[in-house]
């Protein structure tokens, strides 16, 4: 005869995880794993007794869930027997027997179970030694929960008493079953409770975030994965536990609300969000049945907080005690109807509302402490930072333990998403923002400190610290001339067939120089130049800072109205030109001056006396004007002569290189291309129209030329690297170096170069805004070659010589590392500031708040 079972509908929080268990099914996801330790003696008989008479206490640990006509079930049986499989260690040395219980303690817990056959619930018991046991308890989730595990702990705990003594149950009978509680829900939730329930859940969650930008170490996959996890722990001292828990009283929230609230405010330190939403669970045993009962009874609670307008963290734990009270007077919709009900925008890479979890876990009630040959695990006595590896439900997960009056915070976090090195800082972080709150709870939370001192050492002082000798008593044009005097027969520039030697380059510059002087050019004169690519080119640049003025350069194929704009706007009073280009010129007030006529073959062709100094001007580059009008950003011989210094050593520039002039002079690129190869004797190869054809044409070139260094703006390499990638190209055996920069570089497209080029080429990627002289930062991202993933950027890498860098958030305080923020470049490749723009340049040259 059958044996008789009991049908019953799911709970709402079961029937979800019966769904989720259909999607994936045989994962071990959902397995809650405890253990139980003895130290004595240890009568088995009677623990299995026990066991089993908590098994036919609780339907819900005789439950198996089926499918009745599309519709989940669960199906209760009469009685089940529950083995208690003993494995005995005793025999193996102390620390053999700790790395096989550790083993099996893994395996018990990724065992998955299968709902519809059962038992969801299993026991394994270790012989560790004579007067030493542990007790490994194993069930489905859909089964129990965390408050499920104090309830079995307990009931073991007395039945083993009784029966290891020869004495019946002294546990009463418990009034109603897990399945009472699911039809009640059911009931219970519709009609009007169920109205009021979802109207303030639709107006709490109106226009949430979906998304909770926490800066991730790697890119977020289209698909969450459960299954990549890990947990860390960090003990808080009992001196930070008690101020926290004065204030708590003193505002009148509980300490579960001041620690959320602490916990918003690193989270919004570290995204820049004001609309944060975390979730939180909570028991869901709001009524005095259910509280000795083992089953799932964890709902799920939305918690959103405003954080705007920089409260104090006084006002803030108003506000987050506001959003709790609401939230637990509305706490029985289910969080599964809460989704429905709201509708939040769905994605497979994410969990819906929210992505982060919080929830503090207290001290057991009294009469519920351990014995001492009884015990569950301590969460207080973790090592600091104890790393396990296991799985994560959610982005980050935030749990605090309170334990005999001290604090542990627990994260659990997805290692696809955070590198154990970032959940490390985190936890710091949030220790550090703690103590700032005991200490000062009325500071804004923009200023609550959150870094921990040697962090900001770090970021502010050591990663700064880049003092480096160049020659800050000379211009630019003094050690071209310095350059001259050692290789004057060297070639100093190549364009289209036609050459110069450093001597040749220096004797025509010269003459322009005197012909400039003539004409009133000297410190701090702009001189505009419009010229196409070409010898003429060079020797209107030295030539212009040679007379000691400042160049300023004019594409000739910018429209009109913008050369015409620049030309006004920086009042410039010589304009060097070609011939040809006289009738592409805008009207204009400068004097003109045309390189290629004779009045300028007539003068000396010796040196002139230097008039300029370190701090005047060698150009004005204006901005793109993609983010307003154009800008002229004006940049001193010292920062030039720095960068020049910098960019020789930094990309290990030799005097035998041949080097590539790509770029327009009207970016700033021209000059990494120009000066450090004028300065060490290298030669200089101008690009050819021929050679922005196509990118075969350019290799071709670039081979007959014996080029061995490419400087390309990050877009041409983007395309140079698709076309060596899929048109079966190759780099000329004479580059040795590439350099990009300008704009972002992707990431996958630094992949696809490290697959298709050859080991002996490095890469160099330059950042900088037109701000600074040419670049701020340098990345060798030839080391990302052996990289085995994709990066989620490409770094811009580290600060040059005399430069610093920080990462400042809106209130110009430095962020952690890893978390976004603004950029703020100091140092001597400093502009000067904006041509003509006093205002501006005040607002956005401001004084380093980090200056010694």
């Amino acid at each position: 005869m059958a044996e008789e079972v009991f049908v019953f509908p799911l709970s709402y929080a079961q029937q979800r995880l019966w769904f989720l268990d259909q999607l994936e099914p045989g994962s071990s996801f959902y397995n809650i794993f405890d253990t139980l330790s003895f130290d004595a003696p240890l009568d088995a008989q009677a623990l299995e007794q026990s066991l089993n008479e908590i098994v036919r206490r609780h339907e819900v640990l005789r439950t198996t869930f089926s499918d009745v006509r599309g519709e989940p079930v669960q199906v209760i049986a009469q009685s089940l027997k529950l083995p208690l499989p003993v494995v005995d260690l005793k025999h193996l040395a102390e620390d053999e027997r700790s790395t096989e219980a550790s083993r099996l303690s893994a395996e018990e817990y990724e065992r998955p179970f299968n709902l519809a056959r059962g038992p969801l619930v299993r026991a394994k018991l270790l012989r560790m030694a004579d007067e030493e046991s542990v007790l490994f308890l194993t069930m489905h989730h859909i089964v129990s929960d965390g408050w499920s595990l104090g309830i079995l702990s307990r009931e073991l705990r007395t039945l083993y008493e009784a029966y290891s003594a020869g004495l019946p149950s002294p546990l009463p009978e418990l009034p109603i079953q897990y399945a009472d509680f699911t039809v009640w829900q059911r009931e219970w939730l519709q009609g009007d409770v169920l109205e009021a329930q979802m109207d303030y859940w639709k107006k709490q969650l109106a226009g949430a975030p979906s998304v909770l930008k926490l800066p991730t170490d790697h890119p977020r996959p289209s698909i969450q994965n459960f299954q990549q996890g890990a947990n860390q722990w960090l003990n808080l001292p009992r001196s930070l536990t008690e101020p926290l828990k004065a204030l708590s009283q003193r505002e009148g929230a509980t300490l579960f609300i001041t620690l959320l609230a602490a916990f918003n405010v690193l989270l919004h330190r570290y995204t820049h969000q004001t609309d944060v939403v975390v979730g939180s669970p909570i028991a869901g045993r709001n009524r005095a049945e259910t509280e000795d009962l083992i089953g799932f009874f964890v709902n799920t609670l939305v918690m959103r907080t405003d954080l705007s307008g920089d409260p104090s963290f006084r006002e803030l734990l108003e506000r987050v005690k506001e959003v709790a009270l609401g939230a637990y007077a509305h706490q029985d919709l289910p969080f599964e109807k809460l989704v429905e009900v709201v509708q939040p925008e769905r994605s497979l890479s994410h969990h819906p509302l929210f992505q982060v979890m919080f929830q503090l876990i207290g001290t057991p009630s009294p009469g519920e402490e351990e014995d001492e040959d009884f015990e569950g695990e301590e969460p207080g006595e973790r090592e600091e930072m104890e790393v396990v590896e296991g799985t994560a439900k959610f982005d980050l997960g935030l749990d605090i333990f309170e334990d005999n009056g001290s604090l542990t915070a627990a994260v659990e976090y997805s290692t696809g998403l955070f590198e154990h090195a970032t959940i490390s800082r985190m936890l710091f972080h949030f220790r550090i923002l703690l103590e700032s709150i005991a200490t000062d709870p009325d500071r804004q939370i923009s200023k609550l400190s959150f870094l921990p001192e040697a962090e900001r050492e770090e970021i502010l002082w050591q990663w700064n610290s880049t003092r480096s000798e160049y020659a800050q008593e000379k211009c630019i044009h003094e050690l071209f001339e310095a350059q001259v005097e050692r290789t004057p027969g060297g070639v100093a520039v190549i364009s289209e067939g036609e050459q110069l030697t450093y001597a040749e380059l220096n004797e025509r510059a010269n003459r322009l120089a005197h012909h400039l002087r003539r004409l009133g050019v000297g410190p701090e004169v702009l001189v505009g130049i419009c010229v196409e690519r070409s010898l003429e080119m060079m020797v209107g640049l030295l030539g212009i800072l040679k007379a000691g003025g400042a160049y300023m350069p004019l594409d000739p194929d910018y429209p009109k109205q913008r050369l015409a704009f620049m030309l006004e706007d920086a009042g410039a009073s010589v304009l060097l030109t070609q011939s040809g280009l006289l009738s592409v010129l805008p009207e204009h007030r400068a004097r003109t001056v045309c390189l290629d006529r004779d009045e300028i073959g007539l003068e000396s062709e010796t040196n002139l006396q230097c008039l300029s100094q370190p701090q005047n001007l060698a150009y004005v580059i204006y901005t793109s004007g993609s983010t307003g009008q154009p800008k002229g950003v004006m940049i001193q011989h010292r920062s030039l002569v720095n960068w020049t210094v910098r960019a020789s050593v930094e990309y290990d520039l030799k005097h035998d290189d041949r080097i590539l002039q790509f770029s327009s002079i009207s970016f700033d690129t021209a000059a990494e291309e120009i000066y450090p190869c004028l300065t060490l004797g290298a030669t200089l190869i101008l690009r050819s129209d021929s050679m922005s054809t196509s990118i075969a044409k350019l290799l071709e070139k670039s081979r007959e030329l014996k080029i061995t260094v490419l400087d390309l703006p990050t877009a041409f390499w983007h395309e140079l690297t698709w076309e060596l990638a899929t048109q079966n190209l190759k780099l000329p055996p004479s580059v040795r170096l590439v350099i990009t920069g300008g704009e972002k570089a992707l990431p996958e497209r630094l992949s696809m170069w490290h697959r298709s080029v050859r080991g002996d080429v490095r890469l160099m990627q330059g950042y900088g805004p037109t701000e600074v002289t040419v670049v701020a930062t340098i990345a060798d991202l030839t080391k990302y070659r052996a990289a085995e993933t994709a990066l989620k950027e490409v770094p811009i890498g580290r600060v040059i010589g005399n430069a610093q860098a920080y990462i400042l958030d809106r209130r110009q305080q430095p962020v952690p590392i890893g978390v976004t923020g603004e950029l703020y470049i100091g140092g001597d490749g400093l502009a000067r500031g904006y041509l003509n723009g006093p205002s501006l340049t005040a607002e956005r040259f401001i004084p380093n708040p980090f200056s010694p």
